[in-house]
């Protein structure tokens, strides 16, 4: 329901209700006055009735019916006179006020007094005085019948300018809905105008103060769904770049390994075979092609030692943990001045291989800066699944955060752009030793979660 009917709805039953209270004052009043007169016109009528009775049955019965016929109908009695014998001599005639009328059965129950008929015995007859109420019943029938008409009149009177006033009064919030509406339909740039009234104006003001908000927030929240468009194709454009970079490496891996080593290989071959020959052996031709043999062997052992970087091969089958673990390996062999350790906490599930991929490349170059740049001695890596995600931490006791404002240091921006491709969040901050420590968070999927349990 609107609120208009509502507060016409509550009007009307205020008024109903005032208008019963009244008509159970008035039946109260009438019932009271009723019984009032009926006990004083039949207390009047037997004490003077008795008395002249008295006289007039002594003397002569027949007199006596004169003087009833002569005094006519006493109000709100009615009189009978019987003799000895139980003969009717008198009866009051019928009353001619409000004559052939009689107010309803139902509101005579109502109001009207219990009939009270009184006896006078004389000498010779017997004097009956019942009391009647029809009349006084009718007018008061009568009066309730004016005071319904007057509240009848006075109800349409008050409902028509009770109407008027809620039109007035509602026309602001009729506004307003018309505005939500508006807005609801996708119109956040409606405004409304200045309302009259107190709490009219305010709730307008208040109502254009969150049409503004809205719109405003309507528009932040494109800027940044468009934002986090390009953010998303973005991380896409590096998940997709930093792929075509992995396969380039292994293609030049595979390349490296099965073109330059045969040739490599072959050239080895040459050179022993140059060696052993009776022509160069014992001769200067013989230094120079244990030259080319050995310097083969050494580009061979350079090849074999970046092959494992263009394409870590630790990864296939082993594992990001074991990965890491032979990484830290070959690293503390190959600079025994930094001490590496790794701390392993929780069950850590399988991963999905680029996302394993791309956390071992942020551990290998976060290592490659430790032995390139930190100047430390000591180094710690730490793998842990957490609250459902997977933490990585490598800290040392190095130069610090110094490492991070070198010119041309890309491989802090590749951890970054990495780490954010994935949805992670990598954070760099002084270690609790003094160098730096470099912490990445990695969500899971659910499924890879699962698949680990299992």
């Amino acid at each position: 329901m609107s609120l208009r009917l509502k507060i016409n709805l509550v009007f009307s039953g205020l008024t109903f209700l005032l208008f019963a209270i009244l008509i159970i004052v008035e039946l109260v009043t009438t019932r009271n006055s009723v019984r009032e007169e009926m006990e004083a016109s039949g207390r009047i009528a037997t004490q003077l009735l008795s008395r002249i009775s008295s006289f007039y049955a002594r003397n002569d019965l027949p007199e006596l019916v004169n003087f009833l016929r002569e005094t006519g109908r006493v109000r709100a009695n009615d009189i009978r006179l019987y003799d000895q014998d139980g003969s009717l001599l008198y009866q009051s005639p019928p009353s001619l006020y409000k004559a052939g009328r009689n107010a309803p059965d139902w509101y005579g129950a109502l109001v009207a007094p219990p009939e009270n008929e009184r006896v006078i015995q004389l000498p010779n007859a017997r004097l009956v005085i019942q009391t009647n109420p029809t009349r006084a019943v009718l007018d008061g029938w009568d009066n309730l019948l004016d005071i319904l008409f007057a509240e009848l009149i006075l109800f349409l009177l008050a409902d028509l300018l009770i109407l008027w006033l809620v039109g007035r009064w509602l026309e602001p919030l009729e506004k307003v809905q018309h505005g939500l509406r508006e807005m609801s339909q996708g119109d956040h740039k409606v405004r409304l105008p200045p309302l009259p009234g107190k709490e009219a104006g305010e709730m307008g003001r208040a109502f254009n103060r969150m049409a503004q908000a809205v719109e405003e927030n309507i528009l932040v929240r494109q800027a940044s769904a468009e934002a986090q468009a390009r953010l998303d194709a973005q991380r896409d454009f590096t998940k997709l770049l930093h792929a075509r970079i992995e396969e380039e490496r292994a293609a030049l891996a595979r390349e490296l390994h099965d073109e330059l080593g045969q040739s490599l290989t072959a050239i080895r071959s040459i050179a022993k075979s140059l060696m052993q020959h009776t022509d160069v052996a014992g001769t200067s031709l013989e230094q120079h092609a244990k030259m080319l043999f050995d310097t083969a062997g050494m580009t061979s052992d350079a090849m074999h030692r970046m092959i494992p970087r263009l394409r870590p091969i630790q990864l296939e089958g082993m594992g990001l943990v074991d990965a890491v673990r032979d990484l830290l390996t070959q690293s503390q062999q190959n600079n025994p001045g930094i001490h590496f350790d790794l701390t392993v906490s929780g069950q850590i599930p399988v991963i999905d291989d680029e996302l394993e991929l791309s956390a071992y490349r942020i551990v290998q170059e976060a290592v490659t800066n430790i032995i390139r740049h930190a100047q430390a001695n000591r180094a710690h890596v730490i793998i842990e699944l957490r609250d459902g995600q997977l933490h990585l931490s490598i800290a040392d006791n190095g130069v610090g955060t110094k490492i991070l404002s070198r010119d041309g240091h890309y491989g802090v921006r590749g951890m970054q752009e990495r780490a954010e491709s994935y949805g992670g969040v990598i954070q760099f901050k002084p270690s609790s030793e003094g160098g730096l420590e470099v912490n990445v968070v990695f969500p899971l999927k659910q499924s890879s979660q699962e698949s680990g349990n299992e």
